[in-house]
C-alpha cells in the first residue's frame, strides 16, 4: 500500500512523525498485520468492536490514572485487541512534542499495554526510532487526559475503513480529501484525534495543528490567497490551507511555517485589554443541556420571561425588566438573575473565554456572537467555538473549580484566571520576541508555590539557626497560615518579617496590626463616606489589607504574598474576618462576601498568613478550637532555642561582653515556671542605649518593670516588683552567685 502524501508529494514541513507512523499505517489501511506481533491481524473491524466495547461500553469515571484504567477495561482481553491498543497509543502520542509527552513516556505506555500479554512481545527497532522524533504539536490537556476518547473513535474509524470496499479503500488512500471524508463518517466526532490521523496519513495536504480552532484563524487570515475561503466545515477548512500553503510558497520560493514569524503574528489572536473569561452554569438540565451547546456551537441562559433590550445594556435596564417579568421569585434570586443577565447581554463579548461544567468534566470555548434571542428555549444564546476535548475539573486553574461550584449564580465570572485558562487551549503557540505585545502565549502548567528557605543572610539577620528558620518556613509553606506566640520581647514580629521579606520579597509582604476595634470593615472591605462637592455625603466601598493582598495574589499565582497579622489575639477573629474565617480551614472553596455578593471569594493558595500572638495577654491555652483549627502553632519563648541563646549570640556578634544576657536569665529563674508566660524576651536589651549602665538602669525602669507590674497587677505591690525584680536586686545575686562559685572552687592538692 502506498499513500500519495509519502510518495509523490514531499512535505515543505516536517515530517519525521508522520514517517515514524508510516510502518504502522500501511498495515491499518493495508494489510491489517500487527507491526509489533506480524502473526496477527489486528486492524479488523472484529478487534476494533472489541475495543470500543471494552473502553466505552465501560467507561470507568474513576480516579484513577489513565492507564490504571485502561488496564482494568482490557483485563482478559483478545490478544489483537491488546496489540490493537498498543499500535493506537503509538499512533495518537507520536505527534505530541517531547516537551509534553517525552520518549521515554511514549515507550512506557506502549510497553505497558504490551504487559498485558502472557508472552509481552518487545517493541520493534521502526518504533523504538519512532519514540525519539520530537512531535510537531502540544495537544493540550485534554488531548493528554482523554486518551479513551482518542481509542474509541480510532476504533469506530477502524470499523468504518474495514466496510469499504477495496477500489474505496485504494481511492481514499490515494486522495487525501476522499480519506477525509472517510474520517467523517466516524459518527462519534473527535477532532483532535480525527486531526492527528490525517496528518500522520497525509502531512504534505494538511498542516501539523491539532487544534481546529487555530487551523480556522489561519485559513481566514489569509483566505484572501486563495480568493476567499470556500465553506466552513471541516474539511473546506483543510482543503483551504493547503491551497494556501501552495500559493504562498510558489510566491515566496520557499517553505513557510504558519507557527513562526511572520505568520504567526499574522493570525495568532491577541488578548485586547477587555477580553474576560467566564462560567456558564447548565441549569437545571445539566449534561442534556451541554451536549446542545457543544452540538450547536453555542452557550445560553433560559430568558423565558426576558425580552431583547436592543444594544448598549445597562444593569439599570436588566434590573427593571427582572423586578417587573420575574415577581413571582424570591427577591435575592432576582438580584442574581439581574448579574447573570447583565453579565451574559452586555459585558461578555466575542472572544471571551467560556467553561461550561458538568460533574467532573470541563469544557472550555471563546464566544464568537453577540446575545441573541430565540423563540424557543433556551431563549438566549451566544455563538461559541467549543473545544473539541473536555477536560478534568481538577485540573482547572484556582480559583476556578471552587467558582464553578458557585450555587447562586448562572455566569460567573473567572477573569482573574483567565491567563491560566488560555495554557488549557489546544496547541498554544508561543511569539517570539519580536511579535506585537500582549500575546497570548501558553503559560507554564500551575504548580503550588515554594517558599525560599532560608539563607546565610537570614541566618546572620535572625541570630538562629538554618534549621529552625527551615522548619518555620516549611510550616508556613504547608499550612499556608501560623501564629507565632510567645512572651513579649521574644522577637515574633522580627522574625516574621524577616522571614517574609526572605519567601516573599519586600513588595509582597503587608503587614496589619489587630486592636480590640478592629472590625470586618478595617480589614478585608466595607463602605467609607466621602465628601462631594455640594457638601453631601456618598458612600464608596473601600478594600481592606486582606482585600488589597489578595487581590494581587490572585493576578499573579505563581508569586508567594505574605500577611502579617501583629497581635492576632487581641482582634475578635470571628469578628474581623465574618464569612472569611471559613477560608482559613478551606482554601478550595469561595464564600459569598457581605459587600460584594455578586462576585464570590476564594483565598488565593499562594497568599500565606503569619499571625503573631502574644501570651502575655492570652495563654496559647484559651485559644479555642476554632482557631487551632486553621492555624499552626510556632513556639518563641525566652527559655527554649532559638530564643534562648539568642541574647549571647547577638552580644558576642556585636562585640559586647557586658552581663546583660546573664542577668536576662536571672530575670526569667526569678519569674519562675509557674508565670512561664510572664518571662521576659531578649529583645528590649538589645537596644542601643541598654549597652552603657545608665541606658541600661534606664530600659530596666521604664521597659522592664513596668511590663511586670502590668503582669503581677492585683498580686504583687510596684514595691514587691522593684524589690523581687529590679535591676540593682539582680546584679546584687549576680555578684553573690559568682563569688559563690569562685568559694566552692576546691584546689584538687588540698582536698587530697
Amino acid at each position: 500500500m502506498t499513500l500519495r502524501s509519502a510518495e509523490n508529494n514531499p512535505p515543505t514541513h516536517s515530517t519525521a512523525s508522520a514517517d515514524a507512523a508510516r510502518p504502522v499505517l500501511d498495515r491499518m489501511l493495508g494489510d491489517q498485520l500487527s507491526l509489533v506481533d506480524p502473526s496477527q491481524r489486528i486492524w479488523t473491524a472484529d478487534a476494533a468492536e472489541e475495543v470500543r466495547h471494552r473502553i466505552e461500553d465501560a467507561l470507568d469515571e474513576g480516579k484513577e490514572s489513565t492507564w490504571v484504567k485502561l488496564g482494568n477495561q482490557m483485563a482478559g482481553a483478545s490478544r489483537p485487541a491488546i496489540l490493537l491498543v498498543a499500535e493506537m497509543t503509538y499512533l495518537r502520542e507520536l505527534p505530541l512534542i517531547h516537551q509534553q509527552v517525552g520518549a521515554n513516556t511514549k515507550r512506557e505506555h506502549v510497553s505497558r499495554i504490551l504487559s498485558w500479554l502472557d508472552d509481552a512481545p518487545s517493541i520493534p527497532d521502526v518504533m523504538e526510532q519512532g519514540f525519539q522524533t520530537d512531535g510537531v504539536w502540544h495537544g493540550g490537556q485534554g488531548y493528554v487526559q482523554y486518551a479513551w476518547r482518542h481509542l474509541v473513535w480510532l476504533s469506530k474509524f477502524v470499523k468504518v475503513w474495514c466496510a469499504l470496499s477495496p477500489d474505496k479503500q485504494e481511492s481514499a488512500r490515494q486522495d487525501p480529501w476522499k480519506f477525509h471524508e472517510v474520517a467523517d463518517a466516524v459518527d462519534w466526532p473527535v477532532p483532535s484525534i480525527q486531526a492527528c490521523l490525517l496528518y500522520l496519513t497525509f502531512p504534505k495536504f494538511y498542516e501539523p495543528s491539532v487544534s481546529i480552532d487555530h487551523r480556522r484563524q489561519i485559513r481566514d487570515t489569509f483566505a484572501y490567497a486563495i480568493g476567499g475561503a470556500t465553506g466552513e466545515d471541516g474539511i473546506a477548512v483543510d482543503r483551504d490551507l493547503h491551497q494556501i500553503r501552495e500559493q504562498i510558497e510558489t510566491e515566496q520560493g520557499e517553505a513557510i511555517d504558519f507557527y513562526a514569524e511572520p505568520f504567526l503574528s499574522t493570525w495568532w489572536r491577541h488578548k485586547k485589554a477587555n477580553e474576560r473569561a467566564w462560567a456558564v452554569r447548565a441549569r437545571p438540565s445539566g449534561s442534556d443541556l451541554i451536549r446542545g451547546w457543544l452540538a450547536g456551537s453555542y452557550v445560553s441562559l433560559a430568558a423565558t420571561h426576558m425580552i431583547d433590550l436592543g444594544d448598549e445594556v445597562t444593569k439599570a435596564q436588566v434590573r427593571e425588566v427582572i423586578d417587573d417579568r420575574y415577581d413571582h421569585v424570591d427577591y435575592a434570586q432576582r438580584i442574581g438573575l439581574t448579574e447573570d443577565y447583565f453579565a451574559f447581554l452586555a459585558r461578555m463579548q466575542d472572544g471571551d473565554v467560556v467553561v461550561a461544567r458538568h460533574d467532573d468534566q470541563a469544557w472550555l470555548g471563546r464566544v464568537s456572537g453577540p446575545p441573541t434571542f430565540y423563540d424557543t428555549e433556551p431563549r438566549l444564546r451566544r455563538a461559541v467555538e467549543w473545544q473539541a476535548d473536555p477536560i478534568g475539573v481538577g485540573t482547572l486553574p484556582a480559583p476556578v473549580p471552587s467558582l464553578l461550584a458557585t450555587p447562586s449564580r448562572s455566569v460567573i465570572d473567572l477573569t482573574d484566571a483567565r491567563d491560566a485558562l488560555e495554557k488549557l487551549f489546544a496547541d498554544a503557540p508561543e511569539l517570539d520576541a519580536e511579535a506585537p505585545d500582549e500575546s497570548e502565549t501558553a503559560p507554564a502548567p500551575s504548580r503550588p508555590v515554594r517558599l525560599r528557605r532560608a539563607d546565610d543572610a537570614l541566618v546572620r539577620e535572625t541570630f538562629t539557626d538554618a534549621a529552625w528558620l527551615d522548619e518555620y518556613i516549611g510550616l508556613l509553606e504547608s499550612r499556608r497560615q501560623v501564629i507565632v506566640h510567645g512572651p513579649p520581647g521574644t522577637g515574633k514580629t522580627f522574625v516574621a518579617r524577616k522571614i517574609a521579606r526572605r519567601v516573599a520579597g519586600d513588595e509582597q509582604v503587608q503587614l496589619v496590626q489587630f486592636h480590640p476595634s478592629y472590625a470586618y470593615e478595617d480589614f478585608f472591605e466595607g463602605f467609607r463616606p466621602r465628601a462631594q462637592g455640594d457638601g453631601s455625603l456618598t458612600f464608596d466601598k473601600v478594600p481592606g489589607p486582606l482585600r488589597r493582598i489578595a487581590s494581587d495574589a490572585s493576578a499573579n499565582p505563581g508569586v508567594p504574598y505574605v500577611l502579617i497579622i501583629d497581635e492576632i489575639n487581641r482582634g475578635n477573629l470571628a469578628k474581623v474576618f465574618g464569612e472569611l474565617y471559613f477560608l482559613l480551614e478551606y482554601r478550595e472553596e469561595n464564600v459569598t462576601l457581605q459587600y460584594s455578593p455578586e462576585t464570590p471569594f476564594t483565598l488565593p493558595k499562594n497568599l500565606f498568613i503569619i499571625g503573631t500572638m502574644n501570651t502575655a495577654d492570652r495563654s496559647i491555652a484559651m485559644v479555642d478550637a476554632a482557631i487551632r483549627r486553621r492555624f499552626s502553632f510556632i513556639e518563641m519563648h525566652p527559655d527554649v532555642e532559638p530564643v534562648a541563646g539568642l541574647l549571647s549570640r547577638w552580644l558576642a556578634a556585636n562585640g559586647q561582653h557586658d552581663d546583660r544576657a546573664a542577668l536576662l536569665a536571672a530575670l526569667n529563674r526569678e519569674i519562675g515556671e509557674e508565670d512561664r508566660e510572664f518571662k521576659v524576651g531578649p529583645s528590649y536589651l538589645m537596644r542601643d542605649e541598654a549597652a552603657s549602665d545608665v541606658g541600661l538602669e534606664l530600659v530596666w525602669r521604664h521597659d522592664v518593670l513596668p511590663l511586670l507590674e502590668e503582669h503581677y497587677y492585683g498580686r504583687l505591690s510596684r514595691e514587691q516588683i522593684g524589690r523581687q525584680f529590679g535591676l540593682e536586686t539582680l546584679q546584687r545575686r549576680l555578684v553573690m552567685a559568682d563569688a559563690e562559685a569562685d568559694a566552692s572552687e576546691v584546689d584538687p592538692a588540698s582536698s587530697a
